[in-house]
Parts: structure tokens; sequence; C-alpha cells
């Protein structure tokens, strides 16, 4: 996993996987889930996986640096890995542009964001109905979002929100793009993680633009973390991640919230549970059994 990290470029690895809206259609015809696609303002998309009348959904945000796109097993975890699909949930898998050397560069995929948020907003579905999903980068796009609706980013349409959403889910997030952590600029035997990586992935990512707190948001001031839209935030991440010290730095950040659940897991690397799927590996997983019952409890109202 290190070697294909450091080996291949942005436009190597697009070239080389299907493209996240093909294996969305590919998930659906598999599991005969119902699927249509979303059209944005920019022509990027996204994927609506489920029926139309479906009373909750799901928000994805996938990971993969920024610049690879979704694999099967991203969509599976915003099922919650469940052979049966629920009848009245649907999930939303959004197409962002993914960046490379030359090209889709921030903010343009927290635009795309606000775009599908606003979408689902203007066909009835508000977002006390809606749980966030992201993974990695994902989950720094989900954050970038988050901060956005409270704290326009001046760079992206605004967008208001009469309520918050049910939930928001961080799997391993990757929030700090400057690496200036200790253990972020080295790499560890212990993870799947480059070091080396990071960097090129941030690079291609930002595209020269400097650090704000809507990209890099350990930088975000101590208030933005006391307003976030959200009613109950999860973080999931390993005790044997790059990005674990980070990723304490974001809980402490977030201890205020009054629905905050962390689960470090011991043994864990990034993104465990999509990983240990991905890999054939499926052995016992700690993060995931606790991201799927608190997914479970934002989709039937249990608090």
């Amino acid at each position: 996993m290190r070697a294909y990290q450091c080996g291949l470029g942005a436009v190597q690895v697009q070239n080389l996987l299907p493209g996240t809206s093909k294996t969305c259609a590919r998930f659906a015809k598999a599991r005969g889930v119902p699927h249509a696609t979303i059209h944005l303002p920019d022509g990027s998309t996204a994927a609506w996986l489920g029926p139309r009348e479906a009373k909750k959904v799901v928000v994805l945000f996938h990971g993969g640096g920024y610049m690879a796109p979704a694999l099967t097993d991203h969509i599976s975890l915003a099922f919650g890995f469940s052979k049966q699909v629920r009848g009245d949930v649907a999930v939303a898998v959004l197409h962002y542009s993914l960046a490379s050397e030359g090209a889709n560069h921030y903010p343009c995929q927290l635009q795309q964001a606000v775009w599908l948020i606003g979408h689902l907003r203007s066909d009835g579905i508000g977002p006390s109905a809606i749980t966030l999903l992201g993974d990695s980068a994902g989950a720094h796009l989900l954050l970038s979002l988050l901060f956005h609706l409270v704290h326009p980013e001046p760079r992206v349409s605004p967008l208001k929100l009469d309520e918050q959403f049910s939930g928001a889910a961080l799997v391993s997030p990757w929030i700090n793009l400057s690496t200036t952590s200790t253990l972020a600029q080295s790499s560890t035997d212990k993870d799947v993680l480059e070091a080396a990586a990071l960097r090129y992935w941030a690079s291609n990512f930002l595209g020269g633009v400097q650090p704000s707190p809507w990209n890099d948001q350990l930088t975000a001031p101590a208030e933005w973390w006391h307003s976030l839209p959200v009613e109950n935030i999860l973080v999931t991440y390993g005790d044997n991640e790059l990005l674990r010290d980070d990723i304490s730095v974001l809980c402490d950040a977030l201890k205020s919230h009054p629905k905050l659940t962390v689960c470090k897991a011991v043994g864990e690397v990034h993104v465990h549970m999509v990983l240990n799927r991905f890999l054939r590996i499926n052995k016992p997983c700690e993060s995931e059994g606790v991201l799927v019952e608190w997914l479970e409890r934002r989709l039937t109202n249990e608090t």
C-alpha cells in the first residue's frame, strides 16, 4: 500500500481506477438498489442510491487524498456494511472533482459539497434527516463544509440552514494538511500511510492556496468548534495511525460538543474498517462496530 501511494501520480491513479460514478452504478446493480444521478451546477454529479422517498439520507464524502475515486467498500461503509439495504434510507455519494497537479484544486470540492446539500434541501430533505459521513480526505471535506455553513469561505457560495444535521461521522480524519506534527512527518511500519504521500496529496489539493481554517482545520479559532451545526459527532481512528496525534488534537477541540463519541481503536490503522474489507482481511474491527451502531441510531432516531 505504501509503495502504491508513492509510486503513482494523481493522474495515473485516476486512469487506473474506475470513477466514483461507475463504482456507484456497479454497486447499485449488484445490490439491486435504485440509482439516480444528481446534477450540480458545475457539471459534477452525485449518486443517489436508494428510494426517492427515503426518510433518512447518508451523505458520503469518500477518502482517497482528494485524488483517488471511491472504492466499492466506501459505498458499503455508507450503508453500514449491511448486505440488506434499508427501504427507508438512501445514500448520496458526492462525485467531487479529483485533484491533480494541474486541476481541481481547493475550494472546488467544498463548493460541490455545498451545492449537494442545497440540492437535497430544495428536494425537501432537511439537515435533521441527513447524516454526514467522511473518511480521511472525505472527513476533511465534511469539516470544511460544517465550518463554511457557519463561517462562510469567501470563495464559496454561502448556504443558510435553519436546523442541525442529525450526525457527522469522521473516520480517520485527515485534518492537518500542513502535516506539522512530528508523527505525520515520518512514516511508520504500523500504518498504511506514507508521510511523503500526504505531502503530495496536500500539495495537489491546495494548488498553492494558503492554509486557512477551512482547508487546514486545526488552525481554526476555538470558537468555531463550539458552533458546528450538527447534533451528534463520531470520530474513529486507530492507535497505529500516522495521523493519530492530529486526530487527538481534533478530539480535544471537539470535546465541548454535548454529543461527541470518540473511538480510538487498539491495533488499528488508517481507515481500518475500509481496508479490512478491501484487502479481504475481514477480521473483527472495533471501529467498524462503533460506526455501525452509531449510524443505526442516527437512522432510527435513537439518542
